[in-house]
């Protein structure tokens, strides 16, 4: 059986959910989720070896609340990630001085680690759930190794670029993401 790893650009699929959810699921959190029984469906024709969500790391304030409900509800999020058996690898999220949040190193690692483990022969197959181009030049170096990349995107935010160098994706639609919500 061909093996899979799932790579998921946390904060790129996070806004796609909750926009997904939004547009037709109102009545759905997305705490609930089920990333794992999303991974084995997205991959039910291989043995998935792991699944990997890449994420910039909220730190607390003193005094801010904002920082604090972020903090925390990353927090539910990393638990409810864990009990699916997903690694979560950190980057760091930094605040601006707009008081917009942004995330730095998270798809270097990203892109890295994928590179760094079709090398090392761990995965034939890497499904990478994220619409960020910025991975293209990763995906052709994967594609160089004799290895295959699946692209997860969503319909208001497919990636033109990884949809063309991959050659073979998936489109999310609401009641794709309905069958993974309790």
């Amino acid at each position: 059986m061909k093996r899979a790893i799932v790579f998921i650009d946390g904060s790129n699929f996070y806004y796609r959910l909750k926009h997904i959810i939004k547009r037709g699921l109102n009545n759905a959190s997305l705490l609930d989720f089920n990333y794992q029984k999303f991974c084995f469906w997205l991959c039910k024709d291989f043995e998935v070896v792991e699944m990997r969500y890449y994420i910039g790391v909220v730190r607390r304030k003193n005094n801010d609340q904002k920082s604090e409900k972020l903090y925390n509800d990353q927090q539910r999020l990393f638990r409810k990630l864990q009990k699916h058996n997903v690694k979560i690898v950190l980057g760091m999220l930094i605040q601006h001085p707009d008081k917009t949040y942004h995330e730095k190193g998270v798809d270097v690692r990203l892109a890295v680690e994928m590179i760094k483990l079709a090398r090392e022969d761990k995965y034939d197959t890497a499904f990478l759930i994220s619409s960020d181009t910025d991975l293209v030049p990763a995906v052709e170096e994967i594609l160089l190794l004799g290895k295959k990349v699946k692209y997860i995107g969503a319909t208001d935010s497919q990636s033109f670029g990884l949809s063309k160098i991959t050659r073979d994706y998936l489109i999310l639609r609401p009641e794709d993401v309905e069958l993974f919500l309790k």
